[in-house]
């Protein structure tokens, strides 16, 4: 029985201890100091050099008001709290409730610490969590890094030095701009993370994402949803990009597109590289490159595409597997080089164009080409031109290098040299049907089109050949020079996927 009774002292000891050390009472003193009664509240009036203890906090202001029945207090003008040396609030008047924990500052509130300092209208401090929340705009200030935050509502973790911002959040840095619905930066790890639509200004590029985050220590971040970022010639479109800032990497990811308007093209694909030092990009996965707002609307599709700027050129590179389609010129090749500067498009390996109804190979095809608009085409080594005159008929042009001259994108004039030969049909003029076949070789000569149809022929050099009346054969199976072949017109997917694709 006595050990029951002492086990039972002990723990209301215990018990009644752990009460009152949760609701420990204020001290405090001051110079002067004054009882009364009011609404049948024992009240304390201090004045002159009023300080408050509580738990590990110091309080001081220049009068105050003291609850004995509730363990509160209202304090006014010169407020100041001392949390553990590494905290102090700052304001004209405080509410603080000591059961609780917690103090309600008023009027040209500071909270000050080795890294930041905060300043707002009011603020509530939760002394139990170490949490300073505030609903009136604030400015928050990072002491010896140069920049400062804005928002319209916010708390401030002094345990976990965390803070927490919340509407019109505006980061004011030496070289970056935020403005935010929500931003919560780790003040210790130097980390901010964006939640919501947001706009970031630097001194070459304006961004505008939905949700990421920034290591201000490496100088590096990663922004996502639906991201947009636009700089002085291009736009980036992309679901999400990490950018390093020391080397000058992004990298983009999902529904990358990349628009350069000094030179009128978008490049898309899946994934992206863009180097700000080099001025470069790398966009690759389902890749297409469309030269916009031109004679021609041109379409380039590649397994990848790198563009290159620097002070002397302006390169795009297309790679592998490349299909052109335009409204007015189509083609198939391996690859594609142009140089902005010069405005020349090579193709590369296998190359095939076709125009209307007309079939351009070899093994070079150069163009001379600017926005969307050709000027000229250089054929080299086994070019050919076929023409379809009707289904069974095509008209064919050879030669060891052949020239195109355009006007609005349509070729109006061929000029074929070394070995070159013609075989065209000539039409009955009654009922246009074929009824001759006319077969020259000639070293130079330069042959006139409407349409991209023959209209006139100007043998210049050592032309020979004969015109002869189609015979009944050559109507059902047409003649054809030396490797004529009419090439299958493939999408890019169709060479893609295709065993034998080039």
């Amino acid at each position: 029985m006595k050990t029951t009774f002492a086990l039972f002292l002990y723990l209301n000891i215990i018990f009644c201890g752990s009460i009152k050390a949760q609701q420990a009472k204020i001290s405090f003193k001051s110079k002067e100091s004054k009882g009364i009664t009011k609404a049948n509240k024992r009240l304390l009036i201090l004045w002159d050099h009023v300080v408050f203890n509580h738990q590990n906090s110091i309080m001081y202001c220049d009068s105050a008001i003291y609850n004995r029945s509730n363990n509160s207090f209202i304090a006014f003008n010169n407020i100041k709290i001392n949390e553990n040396d590494s905290l102090n609030l700052y304001g004209d008047s405080l509410h603080y409730y000591g059961d609780q924990k917690i103090a309600h500052i008023y009027g040209n509130v500071k909270v000050i610490t080795p890294n930041i300092s905060l300043e707002c209208p009011s603020l509530i401090y939760d002394q139990a969590v170490k949490i300073a929340s505030y609903e009136e705009s604030a400015l928050i200030k990072n002491i010896g890094s140069g920049y400062n935050i804005k928002s319209q509502k916010g708390t401030f973790n002094t345990n976990t030095h965390l803070l927490y911002f919340k509407e019109d959040v505006f980061l004011n840095h030496p070289d970056y701009k935020i403005l935010s619905d929500t931003l919560i930066y780790f003040t210790q790890k130097k980390k901010s993370r964006i939640i919501g639509e947001t706009e970031i200004k630097t001194k070459n590029s304006t961004i505008h994402c939905h949700q990421g985050w920034f290591d201000n220590l490496n100088n590096h971040s990663s922004l996502k949803g639906n991201i947009f970022i636009e700089t002085k010639n291009n736009k980036l479109f992309a679901d999400s990009v990490y950018y390093n800032e020391n080397s000058g990497l992004s990298y983009a990811e999902g529904n990358v597109k990349i628009i350069d308007d000094s030179s009128q093209f978008m490049i898309e694909g899946y994934y992206g590289f863009y180097n700000e030092n080099t001025d470069s990009i790398h966009v690759w996965e389902s890749a297409i490159l469309t030269q916009y707002d031109s004679i021609d609307t041109l379409k380039i599709y590649a397994d990848q595409f790198i563009n290159n700027n620097d002070s002397t050129n302006k390169e795009i590179f297309c790679f592998n597997n490349v299909v052109i389609n335009g409204t007015q010129i189509k083609g198939d090749c391996d690859s594609i080089y142009y140089n902005e500067n010069d405005s020349i498009m090579e193709y590369w390996t296998s190359p095939i164009i076709w125009m209307d109804d007309s079939q351009v190979t070899g093994d070079f095809i150069q163009f001379l080409y600017c926005k969307g608009i050709i000027y000229k085409m250089n054929v080299i080594n086994e070019g050919m031109i076929i023409t379809k005159k009707d289904s069974l008929h095509y008209d064919q042009i050879k030669g060891d290098r052949i020239i195109g001259s355009f006007e609005n994108n349509e070729m109006y004039l061929l000029n074929a040299n070394g070995s070159g030969k013609v075989l065209y049909y000539s039409l009955n003029e009654k009922d246009s049907t074929i009824n001759e076949i006319n077969q020259i070789s000639c070293e130079d000569f330069d042959i006139h089109l409407k349409k991209n149809k023959i209209s006139k022929i100007n043998f210049i050099k050592n032309p020979e050949g004969k015109t002869n009346p189609i015979n009944d054969i050559e109507k059902d199976l047409g003649t054809f020079l030396e490797n004529f072949e009419i090439k299958k017109r493939r999408t890019y997917q169709e060479k893609y996927n295709s065993p034998n694709a080039d």
